[in-house]
C-alpha cells in the first residue's frame, strides 16, 4: 500500500503510520492528481486501486476490484456510500452525489477518484493535474478514449465517505467543483460540464426565482423535505458562484464580482437558520420516504430561505452586468439542450412505468433504471418530479441591499 502525503511539509504533521507492506512518498504539490500519478509511477504492481484520505476501505472492496481488474477489466470504479451523521451527510447520500455518472448499468462515464481501480499495464491514461476538480472526469474520458470502458462493479462493498456534519461540506465542496469544471470546459473543450446560459441561471437564483428547484416532494417530513430543498439550492448556487468566477479568470473578464468569504459566511448564516426547522426524523439511514406522493398534484412553492440565498448573493456576489447571451459560456448549448431532451424522454417513460405499476416505487429501482438510460439519480429524480408534479412557480423577490 502507498500512502501519498501531499502538499508542502510546512505546517503538516509528519504521517507516522508505520507497517510492513505500507510505503510513504512526499509529493510538495497540493495537488491530489500530482499524488494519485506519483503513486502510479512507484506503485510495484500493475494493478491499482485508488481511494482517499476521508474513506474507510474494507478488505472486500480491495479483493472484489482486484478480482475485475484479473479478468481484464482496464478500468473498475464503485459509489462511494456517505457517513449518514445528520441532515448534511443524509442529502449528499440520497442525491448519490458521490456516484460515478452512469453510461449504462454496465459503464461510467468516469470513476469517482475515491473509489477506482486500473491496469497500469493496459491504459496511459493519468491524471491531469491542472484540476483540483473534476480530475475524475477527465481520467475517465482519457480511458474511454483509449477504447476502454470504465467498468461499474456491483459486490464490491463501496468505500464510506467520512464528511463534516457542516453547511460547507455542500456548499464549500461545489465552489471548488464549479471551479473545477469551469477550467475543463473552458481550458480542454470538454462539453460534458459546460453549464449553459450559466449566467442567466445565476441571475434567477439571485432575483429569487431560482431557475432549477428540485421540491423533494418524496419526502414525507415537511422539516426535512424544506431542509433537503434549501441543501439544493444552495448546492446549485455555489457550483455556479464557483463556476462563473473561475471562468471570469480564465476569459479575462469580470463576470462576478464575489467575495468568497463572505458569500461562505452567509452560507453558515442560512444554515443555522435552517436547523431551527422541526423534523422528525431519528435515524437518518431510514429516511421517511414516499414516491407515492409524486403522483398527488400539489402547488409547489419554494424554501422559505430562498429569500436568503438571493440576498447572500447580491450583497456577496452580484453580476457585473444583466445577464445576456454569452458566445464563450454557451459554446455547447446545443449539443446540452440536446442531452435535456433525452433526459426528459427517458424520464417521461420511467415515469409512466411508476404509475402503471411497472416499476417499484422506491429508491433502489429508480435508481437501476435510470442508471440503465444513462442518467444520474439527482437528474432523473428532479426530472420526474417535475413531469409528475408541473415546475414551481416562482416569482422574483423583493431582496434588501
Amino acid at each position: 500500500m502507498i500512502v501519498v502525503a501531499n502538499g508542502p511539509r510546512d505546517g503538516r504533521r509528519p504521517l507516522e503510520a508505520r507497517a510492513p507492506n505500507l510505503r510513504v512518498l512526499e509529493c510538495s504539490e497540493a495537488s491530489a492528481s500530482a499524488a494519485r500519478n506519483l503513486g502510479i509511477d512507484e506503485a510495484s504492481h500493475d494493478l491499482i486501486l485508488f481511494t482517499d484520505d476521508d474513506c474507510v476501505v474494507s478488505k472486500q472492496w480491495c479483493e472484489t476490484l482486484c478480482e475485475r481488474l484479473r479478468d481484464g477489466a482496464v478500468a473498475v470504479a464503485t459509489p462511494l456510500r456517505m457517513q449518514r451523521d445528520g441532515p448534511v451527510t443524509a442529502f449528499l447520500e440520497y442525491q448519490a452525489v458521490y456516484h460515478p455518472p452512469p453510461i449504462d448499468a454496465a459503464t461510467v462515464r468516469y470513476p469517482v477518484g475515491a473509489s477506482a481501480g486500473i491496469r497500469r499495464d493496459l491504459t496511459a491514461a493519468r491524471f491531469d493535474d491542472r484540476l483540483f476538480s473534476g480530475d475524475d472526469a477527465e481520467f475517465g474520458a482519457l480511458i474511454r478514449e483509449g477504447g476502454a470502458p470504465v467498468l461499474l462493479v456491483d459486490g464490491a462493498a463501496s468505500p464510506i465517505h467520512v464528511m463534516p456534519e457542516e453547511i460547507d461540506s455542500i456548499t464549500g465542496r461545489f465552489w471548488r467543483y464549479g471551479r473545477g469544471n469551469a477550467i475543463r470546459f473552458l481550458e480542454l473543450g470538454r462539453s460534458s460540464v459546460s453549464v449553459p446560459h450559466a449566467v442567466a441561471l445565476y441571475e434567477s437564483f439571485i432575483e429569487g426565482r431560482p431557475g432549477v428547484l428540485r421540491r423533494f416532494e418524496e419526502i414525507a417530513d415537511d422539516g426535512l423535505r424544506e431542509r433537503f430543498a434549501t441543501f439544493d439550492l444552495l448546492l446549485v448556487a455555489s457550483f455556479l458562484a464557483g463556476y462563473l468566477s473561475e471562468a471570469g479568470r480564465i476569459l479575462g473578464r469580470e463576470i462576478a464580482r464575489i467575495d468568497p468569504e463572505s458569500l461562505a459566511a452567509g452560507w453558515v448564516r442560512i444554515a443555522e437558520r435552517l436547523a431551527g426547522e422541526p423534523s422528525a426524523v431519528e435515524d437518518w439511514e431510514r429516511l421517511p420516504l414516499d414516491f407515492g406522493r409524486w403522483g398527488t398534484p400539489r402547488a409547489g412553492t419554494p424554501p422559505g430561505l430562498t429569500t436568503r440565498i438571493a440576498e447572500n448573493l447580491r450583497l456577496h456576489a452580484p453580476l457585473v452586468a444583466p445577464a445576456s447571451p454569452d458566445p464563450d459560456l454557451d459554446a455547447w448549448a446545443e449539443p446540452v439542450a440536446r442531452r435535456a431532451e433525452e433526459v426528459w424522454q427517458s424520464s417521461n417513460a420511467i415515469w409512466h412505468e411508476l404509475r402503471s405499476g411497472a416499476l417499484e416505487l422506491a429508491v433502489a429501482p429508480i435508481s437501476r433504471r435510470l442508471s440503465e438510460t444513462g442518467i444520474p439519480f439527482r437528474e432523473g429524480a428532479q426530472m420526474i418530479e417535475t413531469i409528475a408534479q408541473g415546475p414551481v412557480q416562482t416569482e422574483p423577490v423583493s431582496v434588501a441591499g
